[in-house]
């Protein structure tokens, strides 16, 4: 590789440093053409890159950046997945890597901290941000809503009997 398609690949790999906020870093072994063309789709999905670069060139890349510490990682064969929505990339990636244990083994990522595999599983089974905020919001409004039903209780409990008293008033 000539000198200055070196210094593309290492640029280009800057640029999506600098545009993303999450980065993984996963082994490939013996994945078909297919397969691999499939996980970029996926990937391409969920919003994320997927990209193989070299080793020596993603190393210079990532020096004197958050994600340094990822290049201790870049060893064999390695492609890295670049994303703005990590949940989402990690679930595709991880459900991916189960359903090929011996062609992917996620290694590490980085979201606003270095993350190792057990991590970056973990982040895959996160609910998604609409799922949380959908149950802080339940928490938060229970409590005003068992405060109306208690409150009301009484009041529907009385409007019963009085039909009830009405209802056997009529019928005498």
């Amino acid at each position: 590789m000539k000198k200055e398609k070196k210094n593309q690949e290492i640029e280009s790999l800057k640029v999506n440093l600098k545009n993303n906020s999450g980065i993984f870093v996963s082994r490939y072994h013996g994945l078909t053409v297919e397969k691999f063309g499939l996980l970029r789709k996926e990937m391409r999905g969920a919003g994320a890159l997927l990209k193989v670069f070299k080793n020596t060139l993603s190393k210079i890349a990532f020096k004197e950046t958050h994600a340094e510490p990822l290049s201790e990682h870049l060893t064999g064969t390695n492609f890295l997945v670049f994303t703005n929505d990590p949940l989402t990339a990690s679930k595709v990636l991880s459900k991916f890597a189960q359903d090929n244990p011996d062609n992917v083994e996620i290694k590490a990522g980085y979201y606003q901290a270095i993350l190792d595999k057990n991590a970056v599983t973990m982040l895959a089974t996160l609910p998604s941000k609409e799922v949380l905020i959908a149950r802080f919001l339940s928490v938060v409004k229970s409590p005003e809503i068992r405060l109306v039903f208690t409150l009301k209780s009484p009041v529907v409990k009385l409007i019963r009997t009085l039909k009830a008293v009405e209802a056997s008033k009529q019928a005498a």
